[in-house]
């Protein structure tokens, strides 16, 4: 317990008011005295604690969140005992890399028995683990002369886990690594109806509509939609240049950029896709300095795909590697039939000039760019008309972009753009037959 001197003005006031009663025998003024004597007196003999009776837990909503998702803390410190604890201070301690974006952690009110005060505020999660201390209140006495201090763990949850693979489902092995579920318009062999054609001799017994041939007593063969596979390189912007953040306390462009990539390639990998990761601005040893993993498909690749995109986050930006070259290298790994997902916040041209070498090659490109760029200053407003511009230009040249916006949710963008980029792999490679 410490103590507090929280009454100079009425010491001051005694000592004045007794001296001059005393000179001139002024009993009023005497009298007078006595009176902030009274609260000095008062506020000496009091005494503060921090009852064991105040019962402290803390919730995370969500516990586990991938980079750039809110979260919701909740304190609350229940008054068990029978006695009312007055003026009582709580605070939270946030960690250090997370900041306060909505509400306080601090609060205090006086507590009647049975009564809570409860903290609500929400924190923006980055990458890593964060281990919240424990919870500090502070306790006040009647005569505000002394204040207890206590530092209690709350009951709950004490740590919250950001991961780039938090809110993605479990992706089951794939029977058939060759075939996914994207539908060409090319017809084949299949289970979705696609067209009917004349019967030719040799075709499956299975494949012939024999309901068609009951009514119109013609032979015809059914075409089903075809099913194939497509190949996806989602290439990471982890240049200097790309590691910045909104704001203080929020994940930078690479880390978001690391989520969506790893979302993308969750949902294509569980349709059987096969998927490639390239990382751009760290030292690796694929082509060209970068870091590659092959195309595959699979939980296995899932798992190294996001080892990769990890590691990248953490990495230290190269320097003296040039994106355009890398791009070109790139370009040679895969085949035409192949699509570029590339991920930046396009705060430079050379991402710009990364999709204008891949439209050289003929490959399908798609440009996803997290907006990290605060628009409340001038300078900020003056980055964003250039952000935008170069969304322009990279749709000008034929890729399909998307503006991933603070507040917009990530899974319903992704999963709408890369049925419609999936299907244009697809729509590339046609049937050798059936059709």
């Amino acid at each position: 317990m410490a103590r507090r001197v929280r009454w100079r003005g009425a010491v001051v006031a005694t000592v004045l008011l007794g001296f001059v009663g005393g000179i001139e025998g002024n009993g009023t003024l005497l009298l007078a005295a006595t009176i902030p004597l009274a609260y000095v007196a008062y506020g000496s003999v009091s005494t503060a604690s921090v009852p064991e009776t105040l019962t402290v837990t803390r919730q995370l909503d969500p516990r586990v969140a991938p980079p750039g998702h809110p979260v919701t803390v909740t304190l609350a410190v229940t008054n068990d005992g029978e006695r009312t604890v007055s003026d009582l201070r709580v605070v939270d301690p946030v960690p250090e890399d997370l900041a306060v974006m909505k509400g306080t952690p601090r609060g205090g009110q006086t507590l009647e028995p049975g009564e809570t005060l409860t903290l609500s505020y929400l924190v923006v999660a980055r990458r890593g683990e964060f281990d919240f201390p424990p919870a500090r209140l502070r306790v006040r006495g009647s005569g505000a002369g002394a204040v207890a201090t206590a530092d209690r763990t709350p009951a709950g949850d004490t740590r919250l886990v950001c991961r780039l693979d938090a809110d993605a489902p479990p992706l089951s092995d794939v029977g058939d690594k060759r075939v996914g579920r994207l539908t060409t318009d090319s017809p084949g062999d299949g289970l979705t109806f696609h067209s009917t054609r004349e019967y030719r001799h040799g075709d499956p017994a299975g494949r012939i509509d024999w309901r068609g041939y009951a009514k119109q007593g013609e032979l015809s063969t059914i075409n089903y939609d075809r099913q194939v596979s497509a190949t996806v390189v989602f290439v990471l912007d982890a240049r200097k240049a790309a590691r910045v953040a909104a704001g203080p306390g929020r994940p930078t462009a690479v880390e978001l950029g690391a989520y969506a990539a790893t979302r993308g390639l969750n949902t294509l990998l569980g349709a059987g896709h096969d998927v490639a990761v390239a990382v751009v601005g760290v030292d690796g040893d694929g082509p060209g300095g970068l870091v590659w993993l092959p195309p595959g498909s699979g939980s296995e690749q899932r798992s190294r795909a996001i080892a990769v995109l990890g590691e990248a986050i953490d990495a230290a930006p190269a320097s003296g590697r040039d994106p355009t070259r890398q791009a070109r290298k790139l370009g040679g790994l895969v085949g035409r039939a192949a699509q570029f997902v590339l991920v930046s916040p396009l705060l430079d041209d050379a991402p710009v000039a990364m999709v204008e070498q891949w439209s050289g090659s003929g490959q399908s490109r798609t440009v996803l760019s997290p907006d990290i760029v605060a628009s409340n200053t001038v300078s900020g407003q003056y980055e964003q008309v250039q952000r935008r511009t170069r969304l322009a230009r990279c749709q000008a040249g034929g890729a399909r972009t998307i503006d991933w916006r603070r507040g917009t949710p990530l899974p319903t963008i992704l999963e709408a753009t890369f049925a419609v980029e999936a299907h244009r792999a697809g729509d590339s490679v046609r049937a050798g037959g059936g059709g």
